[in-house]
């Protein structure tokens, strides 16, 4: 017989963060663990805002696979196409560069996150654009800089920016966008009012999962960027000129950026597992599909697991799966899994943040400072996390040298 084997599709925070656990539990000494993902690199999505605002570099926040996973498991750069599945043996199809494969699994583990999902609202997948990607990211950044161009030859013309979703991704990327464009105008020679934000949400409040603390220093800082607040209204649609919502509002605008909600990857459709009406897989507590042996599923597909889908949530599922794998080749007992928050933290601009750490709030540098340590302990592999420490203090040293060598204005006497 074999090695028994472990297949892990999609390459985010649950993919990963399951695949690395496996190793140091030493499952990858009995088992040969293949990790699967569309994509060459893995994307730490919480820090893609900074790339906005030039804070962090392409290589900070998506590393090669080759250098993330561990040199015991397997990769395979490919897309899922679907699975052809007999008891206790599971095929799943991927096309990679060189044609398509079937790789078999006597483990299998769903980590195949999420799309943008636009409910069907008209021209909003024609007229919005994503931002859940480091190609999106630069896109938009390109669209940014570009307007603000535009703006500076053609007198009066202003630059209209609608961000539609005020959780925790539209938030922070309002902030952030208002702060690239606010450099753009001054670089330009135009005043700050050429720049016009909104933020679009249907509910009544912004962020409304996190604690009042963290919603009270974001309105401070969104009103500080003198972004335009629409809560409480739908979208109706959207268009090559602007936003129409639900109450009759038009609000005009060249770039608008859609947050506003997510589906399961369609790919699982493929699949012979039952669905709820989101399109998420049901799963137990300890994570496993029912009917299924030896199938998991986490983050932001998994249902029956009241959890929010952040990178938190899925780097601790990701624990508790490589456990049960574990525990299921020994015969021991599974681990449940439970959702104990440990905090929110988000950016809100440049060299700004906020955190809420087990009750504890810090705002401002001190968030920015904050986030910045955490997100970097909890990058996957200790010697990229060190290098991107390092980058990060030569590039803070750097911006207070040339503050403080700048000459000082002096007036005209």
């Amino acid at each position: 017989m074999g090695k028994h084997r472990v297949l892990i599709l999609g390459g985010g925070f649950g993919g990963l963060y399951t695949a690395r656990a496996l190793s140091a539990l030493g499952v990858t000494q009995t088992a040969e663990v293949t990790l699967v993902s569309r994509t060459p690199t893995f994307l730490f999505l919480p820090l893609l805002y900074e790339i906005l605002t030039d804070e962090v570099a392409d290589w900070h926040i998506a590393p090669p696979f080759e250098e993330v996973l561990p040199r015991n498991c397997r990769f395979v750069c490919g897309e899922v196409l679907g699975g052809e599945f007999q008891p206790r043996r599971y095929g799943v199809r991927v096309r990679c560069a060189d044609g398509e494969q079937t790789l078999e699994a006597d483990t299998l583990v769903l980590a195949l996150g999420s799309v943008a999902d636009d409910f069907g609202l008209p021209g909003v997948k024609a007229h919005t654009r994503p931002f859940r990607s480091l190609a999106d990211a630069h896109a938009l950044k390109r669209s940014l800089v570009e307007a603000v161009q535009h703006a500076a030859a053609v007198p009066r013309e202003t630059v209209s920016l609608v961000v539609i979703g005020a959780g925790p991704s539209g938030v922070e990327l309002a902030a952030v966008a208002a702060d690239r464009l606010q450099s753009e105008l001054r670089q330009a020679g135009l005043p700050p009012t050429r720049a016009h934000l909104h933020l679009v949400d249907r509910l009544p409040e912004i962020l409304p999962q996190y604690a009042s603390a963290l919603r009270h220093l974001a309105h401070r800082e969104l009103a500080r960027r003198h972004i335009k607040l629409h809560l409480g209204v739908g979208v109706a649609s959207c268009s090559s000129a602007g936003v129409e919502l639900e109450d009759g509002t038009h609000i005009a605008a060249r770039t608008i950026v859609w947050t506003a909600g997510s589906r399961p990857a369609p790919v699982l459709a493929e699949f012979p597992f039952v669905r709820d009406r989101r399109g998420r897989i049901p799963v137990s507590r300890t994570l496993e599909v029912p009917g299924f042996p030896g199938v998991y599923a986490l983050g932001d597909i998994a249902a029956s697991v009241a959890a929010p889908a952040t990178a938190q949530v899925a780097v601790r599922q990701a624990l508790v799966v490589a456990h049960n794998i574990a525990a299921a080749q020994q015969g021991a007992a599974l681990r449940e899994y439970h959702y104990e928050p440990l905090g929110e933290m988000m950016t809100l601009g440049r060299g700004c943040a906020a955190a809420n750490i087990l009750g504890v709030v810090f705002n401002g540098v001190a968030g920015y400072l904050t986030r910045r340590l955490v997100y970097l302990l909890a990058m996957p592999e200790p010697w990229h996390a060190a290098r991107v420490g390092l980058s990060w203090l030569g590039q803070s040293l750097e911006e207070t040298w040339q503050a403080w060598s700048a000459p000082v204005p002096t007036s005209a006497s």
